[in-house]
């Protein structure tokens, strides 16, 4: 995923100098960065908090 996002944004910088395309890039660079960092984060912080639920559950029964 990191190297993908890492083409995306250098594929962008191509044409970030482009007056025509430039908020293009600038859209498709800061979405991809941000759903970089979603992804990294938030996915298995959710399953964490899913786990830690179930774990919970099992106790309690």
């Amino acid at each position: 995923m990191m190297l993908t996002a890492a083409a995306v944004v250098v594929g962008s910088a191509v044409i970030l100098f482009d007056p025509i395309f430039q908020g293009l890039a600038i859209a498709l660079m800061a979405g991809e960065i941000a759903s970089l960092l979603l992804s990294r984060m938030t996915v298995p912080i959710v399953y964490y908090m899913i786990n830690l639920r179930k774990q919970r559950k099992e106790t309690a029964a």
